[in-house]
């Protein structure tokens, strides 16, 4: 099978397509959890989304439209309770995170493919990705860069300063939720490329090797992006031929990059 054979797949094509999608749309979003330090945040979104996705399933209903809402829900939880600081934010995801993957785990098991959709929630399945979910993630990623284009410069106000910001006459509370929203939902859409949990993996990794080679949000955000499209693109044609999981293919191939790049700054 040659190269471009992989193009007349179907479900490949598809999956192309939605990566490379899902890469500009995590890509963007990367860099302020980067510059927030809302890693453990996403990953706490990320591993709950899955309780989300499960209701779907057990309902009938859209399990993208569930994990979404469910995601959404827990990212503002998990948001006010870090920005009054009443609860250690901390303590706070570990149970919602424990929580929410139990649950899913709860409901997925009344399924009577049980063992294969766990799978595919857990670490993504790219046979799954379909028209409608391609038209789903443009639409979000083309509103999402809308969204952070509009906002971008009070955003990264409140990034730095939020208190500051808020003294500057910024609307900091309608900006802090509306990108955990973005990121919840953005989350939700890379799990069929990835998995719930190597979702958060994958929005924290584009800025974190990008930022070693750039100091500038804007060549930032635009190595975060072309990082994204290379390895996602890597990854998918690799587990395809040696037929691996996608998502932790792509997770291991941007892994390697960071730690190569890392080593070679120590080392020049």
């Amino acid at each position: 099978m040659s190269f471009l054979d992989i193009f007349t797949v179907p479900f490949m094509l598809n999956a192309f397509i939605g990566g490379l999608l899902v890469s500009v749309l995590l890509s963007v979003l990367s860099f302020f959890i980067y510059v927030k330090k809302w890693s453990f945040i996403n990953v706490g979104i990320s591993h709950a989304a899955f309780g989300g996705l499960a209701i779907g399933f057990f309902a009938g209903i859209n399990p993208t439209l569930t994990g979404s809402i469910f995601a959404v829900l827990v990212g503002m939880l998990i948001g006010y309770i870090s920005k009054k600081g009443k609860i250690h934010e901390d303590l706070t995801i570990g149970i919602l995170l424990s929580f929410s993957m139990a649950f899913g785990v709860v409901l997925i098991s009344f399924s009577n493919n049980y063992n294969s959709d766990l799978f595919a929630f857990l670490f993504g399945n790219i046979l799954t990705i379909t028209k409608e979910d391609l038209i789903y993630i443009f639409i979000f990623t083309v509103f999402t860069i809308g969204f952070l284009f509009k906002y971008f410069d009070e955003i990264l106000y409140c990034c730095f300063d939020e208190d500051l910001a808020y003294i500057g006459a910024v609307n900091t509370n309608y900006l802090y939720y509306s990108v955990i929203t973005l990121i919840a939902i953005a989350t939700v859409l890379s799990i069929k490329l990835v998995g719930s949990i190597l979702s958060a993996a994958m929005i924290i990794l584009p800025a974190a090797v990008s930022a070693q080679l750039a100091w500038h949000y804007k060549k930032i955000i635009t190595l975060s992006i072309i990082f994204s499209l290379i390895i996602v693109s890597a990854g998918i044609i690799l587990s395809f031929y040696f037929n691996l999981p996608s998502g932790s293919t792509i997770v291991i191939l941007y892994s390697i990059v960071f730690f190569v790049i890392v080593l070679g700054k120590k080392l020049l």
